[in-house]
């Protein structure tokens, strides 16, 4: 039996994430009829129909996935055919609607704690994106199509280090949306993990930018709107943009910004006072007298009169996930606040920035 067994094994290694072990298979075999010698000229043929029902199969099961996708809507531009990964585990599938209004998610996180993080922080071992185009005034505002879908075959880490920082959305916490009509596409990314993890993570692309990001039990601040076009027309999640006075708010908005003004774990600090002063060194003592102010939940603005000059945003960078952003608006009360914490008086730390300024 041993060249029969070392044929079998020959035969089925370019398939050896789809089909049985060759042992669990003879084992089949010799269960299935009473033992007998094979020939030499019938173990081949018995091999080709192995290999052969095991083939069929992986095609069929890729024909069937194929059939799910949709020609794109004539604003979103059809992505070119990205394989999709192998594993013993089988992939995940685009729901062919997005059944729900925005943020619905097909299932929620299995295998790890959804409600800690948006992802894990461990990078996925595949990343699908799945598109429904539609509009943001449409009548139906749920049960859209399937437009198209992705397999992600670049930059995974970096997609497990932007969104497993994204910062937490609490009651009371508003994206400001100038509620503009557009054209807006939903997104749902499914991401899979060693040992058979799943998260599903919806999120949406429109000219608000003011969609958040869930994965049906943790709810992010911030947008993945744009990173997600981006992700489903190149294939590869892309690269964390710099920290700059101009970016989108929406790149703010920091995993742990409701318990500290400033998260543990910065790298460098961007002053837009208004024009960009980055520090890289020194601003210790900044987040130090920051984190001792006396903190009360955000309630999204100040009140009384701002003079000229007196704003300024304090961007401080991670090596990895979004930056966590302090704005101070002297003469305004609370004259301090990040994304989802106020404090009162900017008395104690105005003196630590206008060293920093003067040192840039």
């Amino acid at each position: 039996m041993s060249a029969f067994e070392d044929e079998m094994r020959q035969a089925m290694a370019s398939h050896d994430d789809e089909a049985p072990r060759a042992e669990d298979l003879l084992r089949s075999l010799e269960q299935a009829s009473p033992p007998r010698r094979l020939a030499g000229w019938y173990a081949p043929l018995a091999v080709a129909a192995a290999v052969v029902v095991v083939v069929a199969g992986s095609l069929g099961g890729v024909r069937l996935l194929g059939s799910q996708a949709a020609p794109m809507a004539s604003h979103q531009p059809t992505p070119a055919a990205s394989h999709q990964p192998t594993g013993r585990v089988a992939p995940l599938a685009c729901p062919t609607r997005y059944a729900g209004q925005a943020l619905w998610v097909p299932a929620k996180p299995a295998g790890v704690d959804g409600r800690a993080r948006l992802v894990p922080t461990t990078t996925p071992r595949s990343a699908l994106v799945c598109a429904y185009a539609g509009s943001n005034i449409a009548k139906q505002q749920a049960g859209w199509d399937l437009s198209g879908r992705r397999w992600l075959t670049g930059n995974l880490a970096g997609l497990a280090a932007q969104l497993s920082w994204k910062g937490r959305r609490l009651p009371g916490d508003h994206i400001a949306c100038a509620g503009v009509g557009s054209a807006e596409t939903r997104y749902l990314i499914g991401l899979r993990y060693s040992g058979g993890a799943t998260v599903w993570v919806a999120g949406g692309d429109e000219a608000d930018n003011c969609i958040p990001a869930s994965n049906g039990e943790f709810t992010s601040i911030s947008t993945i709107g744009p990173e997600a076009t981006q992700a489903f027309r190149s294939g590869r999640w892309p690269a964390r943009p710099p920290t700059a006075c101009s970016g989108r708010l929406q790149d703010s908005g920091r995993l742990g910004e409701d318990k500290a003004l400033v998260p543990a774990g910065v790298v460098s600090l961007t002053i837009c006072a208004p024009k960009a002063h980055t520090v890289t060194s020194g601003y210790q003592a900044l987040i130090r007298a920051l984190n001792r102010l006396p903190v009360h939940p955000s309630i999204g603005y100040c009140s009384g009169a701002v003079g000229s000059g007196s704003f300024y945003q304090l961007l401080f960078s991670y090596a990895q996930g979004p930056m966590a952003s302090v704005d101070i608006t002297v003469g305004c009360h609370p004259e301090i606040e990040n994304t989802d914490l106020q404090s009162a008086s900017a008395s104690t730390v105005m003196p630590i920035i206008q060293q920093l300024l003067k040192a840039t």
